[in-house]
């Protein structure tokens, strides 16, 4: 069966809401930094004036006292930190920005409390710098992708899971994200079943709405870091309810991971367990953004 036009417009829709989102002015590409900070030590930024701590768990933030004689001030949540400041926990900008308590220091956006785990289990946290400039020097016309097939639109239904945390290889060796497991989605693909983790984030507690922040699934294929990202591919999906009553699994809407554009992002990587041996030619390729996939958390 032919993909209908209604299909094709709101495929095309989706695709250039990705390409936005990568070029937006304080989306993937503006970033100019992560760094990681030890738990009691004073880090400095090359691009903030002050200092950051990480004290218990929590972040702070102390002003240079030359730059506020000069008038330079960092602007949490719309007010200037003229004194020792505590950083609320945020979640990460681009796609969940409503979530951020803002952070600026002139037209640059400082992305605190970035949580990831260690290779030994404990939570560590980054200070991440986005400059919009940065972005307008890498903006990208495009992502090509491959042509859209009703055949890699497959047979799929939702198992529901117990909800535990699971701790997921990143494409940093050691780093680890923490995400709910809801589950898995089982595909039929040439008559054969492939199984794929399904992975929430939360958008505060379970009063609030658990998984608000993202439900998804991240795959490898035989495509990966030839056509398409090394790390793999994600699935996005808008609601449980969508997740709960899914017949079909479509690998058209296969998008890239904002790691594909920069280093300063620690992504998950494509489970063990969810990696096809054969090429998905599917969905979109890796964006026109070479740059080199460097470690930045020493450990």
């Amino acid at each position: 069966m032919a993909l209908s036009d209604d299909y094709i417009r709101a495929w095309q829709t989706w695709h250039d809401g990705r390409v936005a989102l990568i070029n937006a002015p304080y989306g993937p590409l503006s970033l100019i930094s992560q760094d990681w900070l030890n738990e009691g030590e004073y880090f400095q930024s090359e691009f903030i004036p002050g200092k950051w701590m990480q004290k218990d768990g929590e972040i702070y933030y102390y002003p240079d006292e030359d730059s506020m004689a000069r008038g330079e001030f960092l602007i949490v949540d719309g007010k200037e930190a003229r004194a020792p400041t505590h950083i609320p926990h945020r979640y990460e900008a681009g796609e969940d920005a409503e979530n951020l308590v803002p952070v600026f220091f002139n037209d640059l956006q400082v992305e605190s409390s970035y949580t990831r785990l260690n290779d030994r289990g404990e939570m560590i946290n980054a200070i991440r710098v986005r400059d919009p400039k940065e972005a307008a020097r890498k903006k990208i016309d495009g992502i090509e992708a491959f042509p859209l097939s009703e055949e890699w639109i497959v047979p799929a239904r939702f198992i529901p899971g117990t909800g535990e945390v699971s701790n997921t290889q990143t494409v940093e060796s050691t780093i680890f994200e923490a995400s709910y497991i809801l589950g898995e989605i089982v595909a039929t693909i040439d008559g054969k079943d492939y199984s794929f983790e399904v992975h929430g984030h939360t958008g505060g507690s379970r009063d609030t709405g658990y998984f608000m922040n993202g439900i998804y699934i991240v795959f490898g294929d035989a495509t990966n870091g030839k056509e398409t990202y090394g790390g793999g591919r994600v699935i996005r999906f808008g609601s449980m309810e969508e997740v709960e009553n899914m017949t079909q699994l479509d690998f058209n809407r296969a998008s890239t991971f904002n790691c594909s554009v920069t280093t300063f992002m620690a992504c998950t990587a494509a489970p063990r367990d969810s990696r096809l041996p054969f090429r998905v030619p599917a969905g979109q390729f890796a964006p026109p953004v070479p740059h080199e996939r460097i470690q930045t958390y020493a450990g």
